[in-house]
């Protein structure tokens, strides 16, 4: 006799719906029958938190959704994040934060989900659940202590130039003793790259890669890493502009055990980098997108 769907063993459930994303989760399997319910608020299917592929647009498919099958009349992403947050708790391996994040959420995952391995820091931190409210680099100094809490961290992305990189890997250095890769999404600083190089030089794994926009990395960023550290044995580049591969970069890269890069240009993109055209890509010295041209 065939079983049916909703006859099978709770633990099955479970290994089935933690392979599926947030959004399948939240919104389909929880509504499809009590046993599937139960099953699926289990935090073992919610150890991987992937919000930067949830679209938060008020007027998308998920808020909608959510807002109706919740019966939710305003919608909150600091409302969602804990809702998720709350559920994997301690079981939560990977968090990777939404590009626009509440300071509250993450110190509270900080507090909920200690053991952390993979963490993806947002683009830019507000204040409560305000998204015009960015906050400051002062009002944001606890970052690095809240990183600290994650002490089985093992690898970090960062979004776009963050002037908090350095207290970041600072934190991890003295903390993190498993911590092993980072992955930049978007813009390098030249602070940044000596961020890595001094604070990390036994770094073991590098990703360089674009989002909505292409990376961007100064050759000279790229050899104070390479420099800096001797320890890498991955080292990935793909789509970035500012340097080309040549025989120096590949001599100076020659130690690591797999060097990828595709799709590296000298070239500035200037669509999305319009004051690099001003500078010399190989020279030139940043500090962040706004390059106080004054």
């Amino acid at each position: 006799m065939d079983r049916k769907w909703d006859e099978l063993e709770v633990d099955c459930l479970i290994n089935i719906f933690e392979r599926l994303e947030l959004e399948e989760l939240i919104l389909e399997v929880a509504f499809v029958c009590k046993s599937w319910y139960r099953a699926s608020i289990s935090p073992q299917c919610w150890k991987s938190l992937n919000f930067d592929k949830l679209n938060f647009d008020p007027s998308g498919p998920l808020v909608t959704a959510f807002s109706h099958q919740y019966g939710v009349q305003n919608f909150s992403v600091a409302g969602f994040l804990t809702l998720a947050i709350s559920r994997g708790g301690p079981a939560v391996m990977e968090l990777i934060l939404p590009a626009v994040c509440p300071l509250e959420n993450i110190i509270f995952a900080s507090n909920r989900c200690p053991y952390v391995r993979v963490l993806g820091l947002p683009m830019h931190i507000t204040k409560h659940n305000n998204k015009e409210l960015l906050m400051s680099l002062e009002e944001i100094s606890p970052l690095g202590e809240l990183i600290s809490k994650w002490k089985d961290l093992e690898f970090l992305h960062i979004r776009e130039y963050q002037p908090y990189t350095r207290d970041i890997l600072l934190s991890i250095k003295s903390h993190c003793k498993n911590f092993i890769g980072i992955k930049k999404i978007g813009l390098m600083g030249d602070d940044e790259s000596s961020a890595i190089a001094e604070v990390l030089p036994g770094l073991k794994q590098l990703t360089v890669t674009s989002s909505t926009t292409p990376a961007f990395m100064v050759r000279e960023s790229l050899k104070e890493i390479l420099e800096g550290c001797r320890e890498l044995e991955v080292l990935v580049i793909n789509n970035c502009c500012g340097f080309e591969v040549d025989e120096e970069i590949l001599e100076m890269a020659s130690h690591i055990k797999s060097f990828m890069y595709k799709d590296v240009r000298l070239n500035v993109d200037e669509n999305y980098y319009p004051l690099a055209i001003i500078f010399d890509p190989v020279t030139w010295k940043h500090s962040g997108i706004d390059l106080s041209l004054d």
